[in-house]
């Protein structure tokens, strides 16, 4: 369709509510409508998360800034900082600060993954920083390798009620030979 270059979206990111306009003499925008499905739609959803990150990349979603984290219901006005703290994982990275304040031993053990790779509190900003440049870059989608020591999960095959009492009568003279030798 062509799109991607007439429409290339809202490269900054700042934590406004935008939305992709018709260019005059061009073709109109890609339109989408978000469908949650059987998904909650509370304030803050990931599925606002993703709308806003598909509105932000030059697709027409036709939406309001209620849902979106930082909207006050009183003054019916958006903190664009506070949508900005959250798209950058600033809500992460005060909750891991406050996690390693209170509890250590939880805070090694809910972001062991984060401390292996060594990035802290501090650094979350900048790693989704890098990760929307990468995006705007190259968005075309490239698969992962797949690891290929992984072994396939196989589920036990359930018993018939031949085998079922077969194991029961085994278990029972287990029990017995247990007893006579004490």
């Amino acid at each position: 369709l062509g799109l991607a270059d007439k429409y290339q979206g809202f490269p900054e990111i700042d934590g406004s509510v935008q939305e992709v306009e018709a260019i005059e003499d061009g073709p109109r925008p890609f339109k989408a409508f978000l469908d949650v499905g059987l998904k909650r739609t509370t304030t803050g959803s990931k599925v606002f998360a993703a709308m806003k990150g598909a509105s932000d990349g030059g697709v027409f979603v036709p939406h309001s800034e209620s849902r979106f984290p930082g909207y006050d219901t009183e003054s019916k006005e958006l903190d664009g900082d506070t949508l900005r703290d959250y798209i950058f994982g600033g809500h992460i990275a005060e909750y891991m600060r406050s996690l390693k304040e209170e509890d250590e031993e939880r805070y090694s053990a809910q972001f062991s993954r984060f401390i292996k790779a060594g990035i802290s509190a501090d650094d979350l900003e900048g790693i989704y920083t890098s990760a929307h440049k990468a995006i705007r870059a190259d968005p075309s989608f490239t698969p992962t390798e797949k690891k290929a020591d992984a072994k396939p999960r196989r589920l036990q095959t359930p018993l018939n009620a031949k085998q079922r009492k077969d194991r029961v009568r085994q278990k029972i003279e287990a029990f017995k030979r247990a007893q006579e030798q004490q």
